[in-house]
């Protein structure tokens, strides 16, 4: 680690800025934020988003880091963690790259920093993921990086007038550290 940011080969995560945000935000919206998310959107205007993003910000409990390039320090995206349980010592996380860095393996690493970050730095147990059932990428990834399917959330994510279902994903300290 240095300059307080966690680093791989090609991606270092860093403190996430509100000038990542206002990227971040318009990625977002080309995503079609029903896809990718099947919690309430609320005002998803910049000044809304802008604001709930500094309420949050010093919230213990949700993080967000910039996963950036490590040769010229461009934003790749944004890795999540949230829900934070310091009892049963587990948080869940999130994850979008801008669209002109998918299928690169930049998604890869930034999620293998963020691991090490929770389980060698915050100690967790268990890190957990939700994706929805046509998210096939995100699906591929999770597995990918040693997440397991836990279970399945029946008709929780309306989408274009039907309702899919959110698989649940999660990966042991135990895993986590065999596999690395």
């Amino acid at each position: 680690m240095k300059d307080g940011s966690v680093e791989s080969y090609r991606v270092k995560l860093t403190e996430f800025t509100e000038n990542d945000l206002i990227i971040y935000h318009k990625w977002f919206l080309e995503s079609e934020p029903q896809r990718i998310t099947c919690r309430p959107l609320g005002d998803f205007s910049l000044e809304a988003v802008i604001k709930r993003y500094a309420e949050r910000f010093s919230s213990e409990k949700i993080r967000h880091f910039a996963a950036r390039r490590i040769d010229d320090n461009e934003f790749l995206g944004r890795v999540t963690y949230f829900d934070l349980n310091t009892r049963n010592r587990s948080a869940e996380i999130g994850f979008l790259i801008g669209p002109k860095f998918q299928k690169q393996g930049y998604a890869s690493e930034a999620l293998a920093l963020l691991l090490e970050y929770l389980f060698n730095k915050l100690n967790l147990n268990k890190v957990m993921a939700q994706t929805a059932e046509f998210n096939e990428a995100s699906i591929a990834l999770l597995k990918k990086i040693g997440f397991q399917q836990d279970g399945r959330l029946r008709q929780h994510h309306p989408l274009d007038g039907r309702f899919y279902d959110d698989l649940l994903f999660s990966i042991l300290a135990e895993e986590y550290r065999t596999a690395n």
